[in-house]
């Protein structure tokens, strides 16, 4: 057999203590996006996610799609769908997360599901691009909220995609888990 790393389906390991604190000089930029998004919007409040949560998941995700034009993309249509059948089915998959409100309004959700005892994965994060910090926010929050008791948060790939990369990497991983594509040798 032959094997060959794939790099744009790496997984990106991160400390979730790191995560939830964003401690250190590291952090510093991160914890300034949290700071600022805090004292610019009071009014702001986490949720965890529940199965009567999807409707206003698929709110924020469809305005996500319709500002990256998901209609356009095969991969980014597919990966709505996706958060359509997780949400359709999310007591049933084990699956946590949470939901931001601005003045009532959803702007942002993550969820996810333990891997093992130790780690979970994230698998959809989406909030209104508009919003400066929000981001950071979901994942801080999710991370403190969702999963306080993890050792590990999984956040999967970034698919190749530049600007999903750099944002993977600003979070300080730990520890990227390779995938491979695997051949049978001819001969």
């Amino acid at each position: 057999f032959l094997m060959e790393p794939q790099r744009d389906y790496f997984d990106y390991l991160y400390r979730a203590e790191d995560l939830r604190t964003l401690a250190g000089r590291k952090y510093h930029s991160k914890r300034n996006f949290v700071n600022r998004f805090r004292s610019e919007h009071a009014d702001w409040q986490y949720e965890p996610l529940t199965t009567d949560s999807g409707e206003d998941c698929l709110q924020v995700a469809a305005a996500w799609c319709e500002n990256r034009d998901c209609d356009a993309s095969a991969v980014l249509g597919n990966e709505y769908r996706a958060i359509e059948e997780a949400l359709q089915h999310f007591d049933l998959l084990g699956l946590r997360g949470g939901i931001i409100r601005l003045n009532g309004r959803p702007v942002a959700f993550s969820f996810g599901e333990a891997l093992n005892t130790d780690t979970v994965v994230i698998h959809m994060e989406k909030a209104d691009p508009a919003i400066q910090g929000l981001y950071a926010m979901i994942n801080q929050e999710c991370c403190r909220q969702a999963w306080g008791d993890v050792e590990f948060i999984n956040r999967e790939e970034d698919m190749g995609e530049e600007g999903l990369r750099k944002a993977k990497d600003s979070y300080y991983p730990v520890r990227l888990v390779e995938k491979y594509k695997i051949y049978l040798r001819e001969g």
